[in-house]
């Protein structure tokens, strides 16, 4: 029997596993949220103008009241107008804008969802290129220390965007760079939690005294040790996820709310909006490149067995995944749809983070300063909520599929009470206000479904597979946002409004929602710690493989 993991060994790699969602929270939470979205937006916004053949017609509020003729004024609930004054009856008419494009006849606003679509792409195929890198040798570590600098510096770059707004190419670049070399350190990061989670001191007792009643009592006697073993894992899956996610929304704050004050600065001293923004951006690169280098001085190794020596590492990926889901549908096919339904829901709340902002700013008249608001609120929020929840799991004993139901459930009502705005000119996300107030529930709701998305998955992971595992639960979490990207740039494409994705973001917190609050992953968990068995299936799945390469 292994001896259990010093404790002040295993604290000190839960520190450098929380610093690390400290540090790369920011580039999602600050930049891709906030800044780089708008950046990148008024970029190829003006670029499109200039293709049009006319410069930008100023803004009315920055004319005299007595010249405020076709200019744009922003509509509350419809975005921006072309206003114009007859001269004669002083008549005030709004008009849509003439339609924009850039090269190759995408709208400007579609850019960026666009960009990002493309970038999950690269993201799905290096998740699987390089994540069973993770279950083999010293890779674990220094495939997370060699994405997450990548991304890092790609983030700083955003600084030179604002050179000119012909820059908008790079910065849909820097966007693939940084957002493929986030979600491929992320495989790596998460493929740690598991083995964590085992040399908790509650966990490495539960497991012992299963053992221990296997080898005395028979099968039959050992289940009620069977059941704390499993508690004791789910347990500590969701206390550790927890924390983790609740210090992500802390960091991912706090560098918020430098970057907010960088843009009050510079705003102050006559800089443009183009620069803060840049500025702003490329700060978040800075706090991720600083802290991950904290988390990494703090992370072990965890190395796993010899990479194969005769064989390709990076075609190893495609085949030990193929193989994986093979795996999972004979044993635990019920693992494979929860993935399927994470990669809706997911999907769902992420995609409603991403387009929040442009909704708020195209849709709502909301300035650079009310979005920083806004983007401040909802981490926030998160942060607590993942706490709030993890202690509301802890009173009622529910399970982490139950509150995580739970939590998509009550997501579903920000899309639902945005739908209610086809209907009406009053309510459904047709002021600023309301914005705030949604803001404060999907914050509450979004850390803790996060959370428990990923405790629930952590314990459905095969022993041996957690990098494996993690690059799959990476296309459905980080990658999941391809989709409602790609609806989002047809629908603008298409109407010129962002607000009828209202209607695809509600079907996909319901309906993945309600599956799961059917879908039983008992045998899927009980699958993914049966040892013997799966190392047996893996011993013939290899012999196979290899008479194969041999045929």
């Amino acid at each position: 029997m292994a001896p259990a993991k010093d404790p002040a060994l295993l604290r000190r790699e839960l520190v450098g596993w929380y610093i690390y969602d400290f540090a790369n929270s920011a580039y999602f939470q600050s930049a891709m949220t906030v800044f780089v979205p708008l950046l990148v937006d008024d970029l190829a916004n003006e670029f499109a103008w200039s293709r049009y053949g006319s410069s930008r017609p100023e803004y009315c509020s920055d004319l005299a009241s007595d010249v405020q003729t076709n200019c744009l004024q922003c509509v509350e609930g419809d975005g921006n107008q072309l206003r114009v004054v007859d001269a004669i009856s002083g008549s005030v008419t709004y008009s849509d804008l003439p339609s924009l494009t850039l090269p190759g006849g995408i709208n400007p606003t579609s850019f960026i969802f666009t960009m990002i679509s493309i970038s999950v792409l690269f993201q799905a195929i290096a998740f699987i290129t390089v994540g069973s890198l993770g279950d083999y040798g010293n890779y674990r570590k220094r495939g997370l220390v060699y994405a997450s600098t990548i991304g890092a510096i790609a983030c700083c770059l955003f600084i030179l965007l604002p050179i000119s707004a012909s820059m908008y190419w790079v910065g849909g670049l820097l966007i693939m760079i940084s957002n493929v070399s986030l979600g491929v350190s992320v495989v790596f990061y998460n493929s740690y939690l598991p083995l964590m989670v085992e040399d908790t001191a509650e966990v490495f007792a539960a497991v012992n005294a299963e053992k221990q009643g296997l080898l005395e009592q028979g099968a039959v006697a050992s289940e009620k040790s069977q059941e704390s073993a499993h508690k004791a894992r789910e347990a500590a899956n969701s206390e550790i996820s927890s924390k983790g996610m609740m210090w992500g929304y802390v960091g991912g704050t706090a560098c918020l709310v430098v970057s907010v004050i960088a843009v009050f600065i510079t705003t102050a001293i006559g800089m443009s909006t183009w620069w803060s923004f840049g500025i702003a951006s490329s700060i978040s690169g800075v706090w991720w490149l600083f802290f991950s280098f904290m988390a990494f001085k703090r992370l072990p190794e965890r190395p796993g067995p010899d990479p194969p020596t005769d064989k390709n590492l990076l075609l190893q990926g495609w085949i030990r995944t193929y193989r994986l889901i093979k795996h999972l549908a004979n044993v635990a096919p019920n693992t494979n749809y929860f993935l399927l339904l994470f990669f809706v829901f997911s999907d769902g709340y992420a995609t409603i983070a991403t387009v929040s902002v442009l909704f708020a700013s195209r849709e709502l008249c909301m300035g650079a300063l009310e979005l920083s608001a806004l983007a401040v609120i909802v981490p926030l929020f998160a942060a607590i909520g993942a706490y709030g929840w993890h202690q509301f799991q802890v009173k009622t004993k529910w399970s982490s599929q139950t509150v995580l139901v739970i939590n998509l459930m009550l997501l579903a009502l920000l899309p639902l009470w945005g739908c209610v705005g086809f209907f009406t000119k009053e309510i459904g996300l047709r002021k600023p206000i309301e914005l705030y107030i949604l803001g404060v529930w999907f914050g509450a709701c979004l850390g803790s479904a996060q959370a428990f998305g990923r405790a629930v998955f952590s314990e459905l992971i095969p022993k041996g597979h957690e990098a494996d595992m993690f690059a799959l639960f990476e296309i459905t979490d980080k990658g999941s946002s391809w989709l409602g990207p790609l609806i989002s740039a047809v629908v603008v494409q298409t109407t010129g409004r962002i607000r009828p994705v209202l209607l695809y973001l509600l079907l996909a917190m319901v309906l993945p929602g309600g599956i799961l609050h059917f879908l039983d992953l008992t045998q899927s968990i009980k699958a993914a710690k049966a040892d013997v068995v799966g190392d047996e299936d893996e011993e013939r799945e290899d012999e196979s493989a290899v008479l194969t390469g041999s045929a």
